[in-house]
């Protein structure tokens, strides 16, 4: 009777535990999938502040025209090992500000594409945080050495940060070649409450399993102890 007890509690708390740990897969995928639909830029990175690790990588969509007059060539980028430069457009949103928008790789500042498109445009790509090194380092005329608020120098109005352009509406070419987009590190955070109810379940079924193993111990244990008792008697 004990022994069919016992059965049943460690299935029923390994069942348990098998549970708790699916559930803590749905819900991972469930905010991973979340974090993968686009949503508008300017609600990640409000004017004046910078953007955080969970929005670094966010897929964004932005609607707007381009300023080509402030557009900025970042130097000494590759592509395919040929060195190049990032084009570097700031794309002037419905409320004024300004968000910048890497538009890909070019062999150089008068390659064919350059010339930023006219008119609204509909772009959607990933939200980056301004590069830190070459802090403090200072461009020349139109050419900057990194993609930050600082070097690029687009005004009050300006958002940290830039998108790293994925695919635009209209798609006019020539264009800049699409720069692969780096890992994201934003990651949906990992569901601990699901998954150490998971490992305490499973821990429960230990110790009745435990528990269980002992009980036949002390039970052989005694029975030997009476059979030695009867003999001697």
């Amino acid at each position: 009777m004990r022994a069919g007890l016992g059965v049943l509690i460690i299935v029923g708390f390994t069942f348990l535990g098998r549970w708790q740990w699916e559930r803590s897969q749905d819900v991972l995928a469930q905010e991973q999938a979340a974090l993968a639909q686009p949503v508008a830029v300017d609600s990640l990175n409000p004017i004046g502040s910078d953007i955080t690790s969970e929005t670094v990588g966010r897929a964004v969509t932005a609607r707007g025209t381009y300023v080509g007059d402030q557009q900025r060539f970042v130097v000494h980028r590759e592509s395919a090992g040929k060195p190049g430069v990032w084009v570097v457009t700031p794309l002037r949103l419905s409320d004024g500000s300004l968000i910048a928008v890497m538009r890909g790789w070019l062999p150089n500042s008068t390659s064919p594409g350059v010339v930023a498109p006219k008119g609204p445009i509909a772009l959607q790509g990933t939200l980056q945080a301004d590069e830190s090194f070459y802090r403090g380092a200072t461009g020349s005329g139109n050419t900057v050495p990194a993609i930050s608020k600082e070097t690029l120098m687009l005004g009050s109005q300006a958002r940290w940060g830039y998108v790293r352009l994925t695919s635009q509406i209209p798609d006019v070419q020539p264009a800049p070649i699409p720069v692969p987009v780096p890992p994201a590190l934003g990651q949906a955070p990992f569901p601990l409450q699901n998954f150490f109810y998971a490992i305490q379940w499973w821990v429960f079924a230990l110790f009745v399993v435990g528990a269980y193993l002992r009980w036949l111990w002390l039970t052989a244990k005694e029975s030997a102890h009476s059979k030695s008792d009867n003999a001697v008697g």
